[in-house]
């Protein structure tokens, strides 16, 4: 098949791209590299599986025109994640977020374009909601509880766009469907996440080892299983019209990711400083993971094991900076 995947040097959608490839598929991944970074990882790609590239802001509509119209696929993944820049640059966020889905859209439309499409959303969209349901289905409201907060310019830009991809959908009579990502991690996921974070903490020895919202629980995803999820939910035989969760089904929390890194770490600090997470994190998080098990989908890489395959990425990564 003839895919593109827009945000293709970011952390899912390099690693997306790298899974349709092997799968044979004929692959042109876009961006601007303001979240993604074109590095040896990118480049080792593009050479490996003959990968195309195109530089491409999406929040700019002119530059759309660098797109073919006939792609039997459109992975839309370009956007600015990573919950330091939620706080950090939150207008930001927004815009290009919410331009670059409009953007593809207004493209599409007026192109007549009929690849199947795939939206990629967040269980942050139904962060701000109450009394959910746990595992939490993807019928739940979406909701944010405070306009006022920054950390939900991320949140609301998905509610807009999961919004944008239905109803252009039913204006234009697309083939769509919405994956709402848990808590993917994995190598080079950046370093703004809490996975990163922790194990940065454990290979700088600090002590106190900062530990934010231990109690809080969350659903990790490994990125392999994540990409051949979101591959099988774009090409589910029932999957048009749909929102599908991508999870792994198990709740972990915070505490016990903070201890896996410390024993990789070999690190045993004499205070571990528990604080409060910042206003407006959920307290838990765990999909209904039902959907995506019908269309075949079971994880391979437990919790573990791919914390190691992490961790290990960034001890590497910081000991090379030291040389």
């Amino acid at each position: 098949m003839k895919v593109l995947v827009t945000g293709g040097t970011g952390f899912i959608g390099s690693n997306l791209a790298i899974c349709l490839a092997r799968n044979g598929d004929s692959v042109t991944i876009c961006d601007n590299n303001f979240r993604g970074r074109f590095d040896s990882h990118i480049h080792s790609m593009i050479e490996k599986y003959d990968v195309k590239y195109i530089e491409c802001d999406m929040t700019n509509a002119e530059e759309l025109e660098k797109f073919d119209h006939d792609y039997d696929e459109i992975y839309h993944l370009a956007a600015i994640n990573g919950t330091g820049n939620f706080y950090e640059i939150p207008e930001e966020v927004l815009r290009v977020n919410i331009l670059s889905v409009l953007n593809l859209l207004e493209w599409i439309g007026s192109h007549n374009v009929k690849s199947k499409l795939l939206f990629s959303s967040s269980s942050e969209a139904y962060a701000g909601t109450v009394n959910k349901l746990i595992p939490t289905p993807e019928t739940v409201h979406l909701s944010i509880d405070d306009v006022f907060n920054p950390r939900f310019s991320y949140a609301g830009s998905k509610i807009v766009g999961e919004l944008l991809f239905i109803n252009y959908a039913r204006k234009y009579n697309l083939d769509f469907r919405i994956a709402r990502y848990h808590n993917v991690y994995g190598p080079r996921m950046g370093f703004k996440h809490v996975i990163p974070q922790l194990s940065y903490r454990a290979i700088e020895r600090m002590d106190p080892y900062k530990l934010f919202g231990g109690d809080q629980s969350r659903t990790f995803c490994y990125i392999d299983d994540a990409a051949r999820a979101t591959v099988m939910t774009m090409r589910g035989q029932n999957s048009n019209g749909q929102v599908i969760n991508i999870g792994s089904g198990q709740e972990t929390k915070i505490l016990e990711v903070a201890r896996i890194i410390l024993e990789l770490a070999d690190y045993d600090p004499k205070n571990i400083a528990e604080n409060y997470a910042p206003p407006g994190s959920t307290e838990r998080r765990c999909p209904d993971v039902t959907k995506l098990a019908e269309l075949g989908f079971t994880p391979k890489v437990d919790l573990s094991e791919g914390i190691e395959r992490t961790f290990l990425w960034y001890k590497e990564y910081y000991e090379n900076l030291s040389k």
